[in-house]
């Protein structure tokens, strides 16, 4: 059985292993991005941008997300203050 991005996260913020599964999810794109930079600092940067994704992980509430058209009205009106300023 497949488990969910979004159920993975929300287990992953009470649970160190459901936090090691989503940081071995997203361990090829850490490592393709490493390559981008100088060899020897690729350690400090896996463990930083690890670091990063784990706080993030913490701090998302994936339940506080809006939805298509909240998003869109959201948009309008930050488009309106701008041409109004």
């Amino acid at each position: 059985m497949s488990i969910s991005l979004y159920d993975l996260v929300k287990e992953a913020q009470e649970n160190i292993q459901a936090m090691q599964k989503l940081i071995d999810l997203f361990e090829p794109k850490l490592k393709k991005t490493l390559f981008l930079t100088r060899y020897e600092e690729r350690e400090d940067l896996s463990q930083e941008l690890k670091y990063t994704l784990i706080r993030y992980i913490l701090r998302y509430n994936p339940d506080s997300v809006p939805g298509f058209w909240e998003l869109k009205k959201s948009i309008e009106n930050q488009m309106n203050e701008l041409h109004n300023s």
